[in-house]
């Protein structure tokens, strides 16, 4: 009998923060395995159970509209502000970033592109130069079709192409036909060397930085609002930050994330 007591409060104590949260993110965050990592060690030290659905940031966003995800976890500030404005989010947090990279075959000989972003994008356009856009509505897609509008440029050539992918995807396409795409850093060094890509230097960084925030939604389970709220917390706690600081330095020469906005 006592042994069945012990037994079942062992039970208790150990699943006591127990659950389960839903994630709606982008490809970009499950294509780098953070998201695996960051998973891993939510369980071991809260116990829970992350699980997330990739998509675009555009789709994810529809996923928070219609309640069919926990929380959110996505990369575009324009689109993530207008959905706490309109009410389906509480309250935006943004944790980490990285850069987008304009990137392109290795194979291509790039000592004569622009270095500006304005001009590089001119020259794709006005020699009709293969580009593949994710054309998704994700927050990369979002990016780059903002970057045809600052720099001016019709996108509407002959060779640029919707590819309707994810992150990864697009890149082995744009590999295969040798044209160039726009890319988060992180998914990048993940893939390079298998896809035989580099990266186009260009002069700024700063107008390519990639924000990636968690967004806590107006409407889920009142079950699941404790483990929610300890999701956040680790998310901004040391630990989470070692994690963002360090993934992927030791294989790549540096993390593929950075603290921060």
């Amino acid at each position: 009998m006592k042994k069945s007591v012990f037994l079942t409060s062992l039970l208790i104590c150990t699943n006591i923060y127990a659950g389960e949260i839903l994630m709606g993110t982008t490809t970009s965050l499950d294509d780098t395995g953070f998201l695996t990592e960051i998973s891993k060690t939510l369980k071991n030290e809260k116990g829970i159970e992350l699980k997330w659905i990739a998509k675009g940031t555009g789709e994810a966003l529809e996923l928070g509209k219609r309640g069919d995800v926990d929380i959110l976890f996505t990369h575009d500030p324009g689109r993530e502000k207008k959905f706490i404005e309109d009410g389906y989010g509480v309250k935006r947090y943004p944790l980490m970033y990285n850069y987008f990279v304009v990137v392109t075959d290795n194979e291509k000989d790039l000592t004569n592109y622009p270095k500006n972003l304005n001009k590089l994008l001119s020259k794709i356009a006005t020699e009709n130069l293969i580009f593949i856009s994710r054309g998704d509505k994700s927050g990369t897609h979002s990016k780059e079709l903002a970057m045809w509008r600052e720099a001016q440029v019709d996108k509407n050539f002959k060779n640029y192409k919707e590819a309707g992918l994810g992150m990864a995807k697009t890149l082995n396409l744009t590999s295969e036909l040798q044209g160039f795409t726009l890319s988060d850093s992180g998914t990048f060094l993940k893939v390079k060397e298998n896809f035989k890509l580099q990266e186009v230097p260009l002069d700024e960084k700063e107008p390519l930085k990639n924000i990636y925030s968690i967004l806590e939604l107006s409407n889920v389970q009142e079950s699941k609002k404790d483990d929610i709220k300890i999701f956040i917390e680790f998310m901004q706690s040391k630990e989470a930050e070692e994690i963002m600081k360090n993934y992927g330095k030791s294989e790549f020469g540096t993390p593929l994330f950075f603290v921060g906005n």
